[in-house]
This record gives C-alpha cells, sequence and structure tokens, in this order.
C-alpha cells in the first residue's frame, strides 16, 4: 500500500535507528546461542574422554597381564561409552537451536530398568575410582518395564545427574528409584551426602551455577542446566529435596505418553 501523501513520513534517522537495534538484538541472540554451542560441547567432551580414558587405562593393563578376553570387554566398553556420547552431543546442538517446548523427542516403548542399569555398569569404573556405591531399585510388579519416552534424552538426564552427585555431593551411596504415580512416571536420583542449602537450590538450576556445597568448588555450572532443558523438552518436571547434612533427591517427574514420534 503506498504511502498516504498526506501523512508525514518516518525521519530516515527514525528509521535506521529501528533497524539497527533489531539487528542488535538478533546479534545478541545469535552470540548467546554459539556461546551455549561452545559450553555445552565443552562440557560434554569432558565427561565421556574421562570415561574412555578409565576404559582404556583397564584394557592395557589387562592385556599386558595377558587377559585379551577382558581387554576385548574394555574396549566394547569403550567403544559404547562414544558411540552413547556422539548420540548425546547431536541431541544436545539439536535443542540448543530449538525451543525445548517444541524439540521433536522420539520416543520408543523401551525397557526403563535395563536402561538405567547399563547406564550404571558403564558409569561403574568412575564411581569406583571415586568410592561411590551406586544402586537401582524399582518394584517390579508396580512399575512395568516398558515405556515410551525418547531414549537418549532420558540416559542424558540421569547420566547428568549421576555426575552431578559424583561430583558435588561428598556421597558414598546415591541410589536411583523408578517409581510408577497414576498418569505419570518418576526417576529419582537420591545420595546419602552432604546436602544442598535453600539459597543454593534456588539457583542451582540455572546455567554456570555451581552450588557452595559442592566438594569441587568449581566446575562448569552446566549439567543441571541441561537437565532443566530436556526435562522440559520431555514436557516433565524436575524437583529438588535437600539440606545440609541430609542428602539430596532429585525427582523426575515424567508424563505418561502414546505419542510415538520420530521425527528427530
Amino acid at each position: 500500500m503506498p504511502d498516504d501523501p498526506l501523512l508525514p513520513s518516518a525521519p530516515p534517522q527514525f528509521e535506521r535507528r529501528r533497524t539497527d537495534a533489531s539487528e542488535l538484538e538478533r546479534l545478541k541472540r545469535e552470540i548467546v546461542l554459539r556461546d551455549d554451542v561452545m559450553s555445552v560441547a565443552a562440557h560434554e567432551l569432558r565427561n565421556p574422554l574421562h570415561a574412555l580414558s578409565l576404559h582404556l587405562a583397564l584394557a592395557r593393563a589387562t592385556a599386558q597381564g595377558g587377559n585379551a578376553v577382558e581387554a576385548a570387554e574394555r574396549i566394547r566398553r569403550a567403544e559404547l561409552t562414544l558411540k552413547r556420547y556422539s548420540e548425546r552431543v547431536t541431541v544436545l546442538m539439536e535443542l540448543l537451536a530449538s525451543p525445548a517446548a517444541t524439540y521433536p523427542l522420539a520416543r520408543r516403548r523401551i525397557d526403563v530398568p535395563a536402561l538405567v542399569t547399563n547406564l550404571v555398569d558403564s558409569l561403574a569404573e568412575e564411581a569406583r575410582t571415586r568410592g561411590i556405591a551406586v544402586d537401582v531399585a524399582f518394584d517390579e510388579q508396580t512399575f512395568g518395564p516398558m515405556r515410551a519416552v525418547d531414549p537418549v534424552v532420558l540416559e542424558q538426564v540421569i547420566d547428568n545427574l549421576l555426575l552431578n552427585a559424583f561430583k558435588h555431593s561428598r556421597a558414598s551411596l546415591i541410589t536411583i528409584r523408578l517409581v510408577a504415580s497414576g498418569p505419570a512416571w518418576s526417576v529419582q536420583v537420591e545420595d546419602n551426602g552432604g546436602g544442598i542449602a535453600l539459597a543454593d537450590q534456588q539457583t542451582i538450576f540455572e546455567k554456570f551455577a555451581v552450588a557452595a556445597h559442592s566438594s569441587r568448588g568449581a566446575g562448569t555450572g552446566l549439567g543441571l542446566w541441561i537437565v532443566t532443558r530436556l526435562v522440559r523438552a520431555m514436557d516433565a518436571e524436575i524437583t529438588l529435596q535437600s539440606a545440609p547434612g541430609t542428602g539430596s533427591v532429585f525427582t523426575v517427574r515424567i508424563p505418561e505418553a502414546d505419542d510415538m514420534s520420530t521425527n528427530r
């Protein structure tokens, strides 16, 4: 529609300022996304490299001891770790490129207890080196194995919660519970560590946050932030129960889903 000659036109400098402000906002968003991608990539590379180094060191030691069968098993575990983390990095890059609310899950019916057991087994060496025991608890009759869920996303959530407890809780025991509760089901990661102060609980899920209770005192502060993004993508919710000296319980409540979409 042509401009109305009876109406005054906006001064050229005003239009330029408006365009410049819009472009500046766009550039700011791109910088934030780039920083998120770099931070997440660094976080996700650190974990598998540490796990791979443990597997390969044990494989070398067993091979030097003449146990070729065990050495081959160690190498197989290293290969599985590498495959799992390459899938995880792909998921995170896709998640960062889209709002969590619209992230396309690839749900399928899986044996959730088996997924959790395999994940714990893959982290057994790291838990052992830290002096931590990890248990998996669920009622086979009430929970049942098959749930519709994106397995890579679920594994990533539990893995990050476990690694957070490994690094920061000062725990000697971590228990993963699977609980069926009406139209939803839950994964709980409980530790018997030092607990988290209420003030820290308000910020612990924020990007780059490392709580004062942490036994390390430093870290990327991305693990729980990644968890919140993934939980939101599942249309789930995460809660925390903790107090100094009582340990912590992270609960992820996941709605039952019949949607078997595989558009990722």
